[in-house]
């Protein structure tokens, strides 16, 4: 079994460009948002195998998750390994600094004027790296790993720095999702999986893998140029090449600094080497850069079927909150029934959870399958069939009438018992499944101007999710005032579960924006965004953090 940590080796590499002055620029506002043109379609691209990296550049393979004895773990593909003598190993570090440090590849790009401008405003902002650490400290193991095995220049691996902030959960003006904010059409593009269960934008595994294949795949198409290479991942190929063709014609050189492009990618690439350079030496910035163990911080396993991550947490001794952190990609508290069938788990809750998974500790889970309506089919017997019940499956696929119609698909929960299952766990495997509650704890609540279902789950200690499935409607169903909503009650321990579904995520206020397009956007209320930042008045300006709590 290979070490859990990552050897730093050293890369012999050279990447020269223009070093023409560049206009000032303004101050950033927001992470760059993905949205290339689409010439050539390419749904899978290989990483690069050890032969076709020239000597001095070959990594040595390093497997990112262990594999467990129980072999329920899954592991990353076998990577070629280059000879001994192709790579100098310097001693191991405990922080993954140390190690991107080791593989900067764009020192001398550093020096641009226009770098330095993105130096000194970030000097002013350190808020802006503790952020990007904190955000970072789940994910980067996994992704510098990535980065590295396929030759690329660690500056590759702070690319999410810019993009996002390594919040999994970022959502741009521009529809990009996820740490690598691909926009839909591109998501689509790649093959990015997307329906009502799971978004592979925001997962991580998916997410880093199609944009490393992305990255290869336009660095082979600049010649290995790796600031062009940034520069098209923010605005597309086509548009650094038009770019390029334009300055030729001139007369002009081609290099990215050279470029007339456009103003945000113009930002974009000094900004990763801003941060790269906070890398390279903190000490000379005077930027705090907290340390990243040098370890992994999550195991991927498998999960043999769709599962319910509230009663996943609880048999794993996992708190929701933080396997919702580690699988941002799942849109529900339930897996996707078609899949992907594997959760990133805590490296420390690995054993326990795939105990819980394979039914050899003491719970239930509820496990999912997809059913595709026969004629002559009724509820009670697609029930029986699979050992659910009428009120869960009607639950889960929100119906309002037991009609069904032929040829459409249901998806169905399924319990799976183990005899020493405990009174206290049963009740959280059957609420997680379907909210169940009687006549004598039901109340009406009147909706009242300003009101969202975030606040009025909120007063009731219960998810939005939960008063949209006691109503029969959906989260972002628009609330009108003066109606009146169903509400039930549910045990204060799943209360206090529910409330941890809901994700805090940092936003930075763009140029346009005010409190009503914000709350808006994520379907909260202004007055709550005011209390969540303590925010007198309601002025805003661009380029503020703000923290929201979002379903």
């Amino acid at each position: 079994m290979r070490s859990r940590t990552l050897a730093p080796l050293l890369v012999i590499a050279g990447f020269m460009s223009g070093c023409q002055m560049f206009e000032p620029i303004e101050q950033p506002t927001d992470a760059g948002v993905l949205n290339h043109d689409l010439e050539t379609p390419q749904t899978s691209i290989t990483a690069k195998s050890a032969q076709e990296n020239p000597p001095g550049q070959k990594l040595a393979s390093i497997q990112t998750i262990d594999q467990l004895a129980s072999g329920t773990l899954i592991s990353p593909p076998d990577r070629a390994t280059p000879p001994v003598d192709a790579v100098y190993h310097p001693p191991e570090s405990d922080n993954l600094w140390d190690i991107t440090r080791s593989h900067l590849a764009l020192h001398n790009e550093a020096q641009h004027d226009a770098v330095q401008i993105q130096i000194d405003w970030y000097r002013k902002y350190p808020g802006h790296m503790r952020r990007i650490t904190e955000n970072a400290s789940r994910y980067y193991y996994y992704i510098l790993n990535e980065v590295l095995e396929r030759g690329m220049p660690a500056e590759i691996a702070l690319l999410p720095a810019v993009e996002s902030h390594f919040d999994a959960d970022a959502y741009s003006k521009g529809h990009a999702a996820g740490i690598w904010q691909f926009i839909p059409s591109t998501a689509k593009y790649f093959g990015i999986k997307r329906t009502r269960w799971y978004d592979g934008r925001r997962d991580l595994i998916d997410s880093t893998r199609v944009a490393l294949n992305y990255l290869e795949k336009l660095n082979k198409r600049f010649d290995g140029d790796w600031l062009l290479t940034m520069a098209a991942y923010n605005a597309g190929g086509g548009t650094v090449s038009k770019a390029i063709r334009k300055n030729k014609n001139q007369g002009k050189p081609t290099d990215y600094w050279s470029l007339p492009l456009p103003k945000e990618t113009r930002l974009y690439v000094p900004r990763i080497l801003a941060i790269a350079s906070f890398v390279s030496d903190p000490d000379e910035h005077n930027m705090e850069l907290p340390a990243i163990q040098n370890e992994p911080y999550f195991d991927i396993v498998k999960t043999k079927g769709a599962v319910n991550l509230k009663q996943a947490a609880k048999l794993s001794g996992t708190r929701l909150a933080e396997l919702q952190l580690l699988n941002p990609g799942f849109s529900e508290l339930n897996t996707d029934p078609a899949g992907p069938h594997r959760l990133l788990v805590p490296v420390n809750k690995a054993n326990q959870m795939i105990a819980a998974l394979n039914g050899t500790s003491t719970g239930q889970i509820t496990e999912w399958a997809s059913y595709t309506i026969q004629s002559g089919d009724s509820l009670s017997t697609i029930a029986d069939k699979f050992g659910s019940s009428v009120a869960d499956i009607k639950s889960a696929n929100e119906l309002n009438s037991n009609l069904l119609i032929a040829g459409k698909s249901l998806i169905i929960p399924q319990l799976i018992n183990d005899t020493q299952t405990s009174s206290a766990t049963q009740k959280i495997a059957s609420a997680s499944s379907t909210t169940r509650f009687n006549d004598n704890s039901i109340s009406q609540y009147k909706i009242k101007s300003g009101d969202t279902l975030w606040s009025i789950a909120r007063k009731y200690g219960v998810e939005p999710s939960t008063i949209a499935q006691w109503n029969n409607m959906g989260t972002r169903d628009t609330l009108v005032a003066g109606r009146s909503l169903r509400i039930g009650s549910l045990p204060s321990s799943i209360a206090r579960d529910e409330a941890e579904a809901l994700r805090k995520i940092g936003y930075q206020v763009q140029n346009g924006d005010s409190l009503s397009v914000i709350a808006s956007r994520y379907n909260v209320s202004i007055d709550d965004i005011l209390a969540w930042n303590k925010i007198s008045g309601t002025s805003i300006k661009a380029g503020q953090e703000l923290t929201l709590f979002v379903d």
